[in-house]
């Protein structure tokens, strides 16, 4: 199994919610959409999505997992990782050979919110409260710009709330509901729609 990696900066979408490992308590992954573009004489073309596995470790690891909901854009810095390896059932190339598969991670070193794609507003929020004698479940009172609990949206301007673990991320919008981001950015769109189990 050969091995390689380069030290990167990423940008792109959270596609999944961060979950941790289920045997490596220090180890928290999501999933990433980051989609390269260009610009050919004044007009800017996308290239592929890539979705790309994130690993975050210790308090990094911690911090996103209460901070980063699906969807939120993102900056990301660390080690780019590659390992190449012979699968049960290999393809095979026409001279009858095995071709070896190539799985590419990022473990952050930094996560940050992009701030290019949209004004966002993180706010700590009380978790929801287990359901009591038959209740339903409640949340804490709505953090800045008026978010209110899980899925919940408050404020004004049509501010819209995504909320996960015990943090809201309030994008402002200018009053038409559609938040801060254009509401047919491709790579917020590809991230949402994206695989929700975890990439373990």
């Amino acid at each position: 199994m050969a091995t390689q990696q380069m030290s990167v900066t990423m940008t792109g979408f959270a596609a999944t919610h961060p979950a941790r490992h289920r045997t490596i308590t220090k180890l928290v992954t999501f999933r990433m959409a980051s989609t390269p573009s260009w610009n050919d004489n004044g007009e800017w073309k996308d290239a592929g999505t890539l979705f790309i596995e994130v690993q975050c470790w210790g308090r990094l690891a911690d911090n996103v997992l209460t901070g980063v909901v699906t969807g939120a854009p993102l900056v990301i810095a660390g080690r780019m990782n590659s390992y190449s390896y012979v699968p049960e059932n290999p393809r095979t190339n026409k001279d009858g050979k095995e071709v070896p598969e190539t799985v590419w991670r990022l473990t952050a070193t930094n996560v940050g919110l992009d701030l290019s794609h949209s004004v966002s507003t993180w706010s700590l929020r009380d978790r929801i409260r287990e359901p009591q004698d038959g209740q339903g479940a409640t949340s804490g009172d709505g953090g800045a710009g008026g978010a209110g609990g899980v899925g919940g949206a408050g404020g004004a301007g049509g501010a819209e709330a995504s909320s996960f673990g015990g943090f809201s991320a309030v994008a402002e919008g200018d009053g038409d509901g559609a938040g801060g981001a254009a509401s047919g950015d491709a790579d917020q769109e590809l991230a949402t729609a994206g695989d929700s189990s975890a990439p373990f």
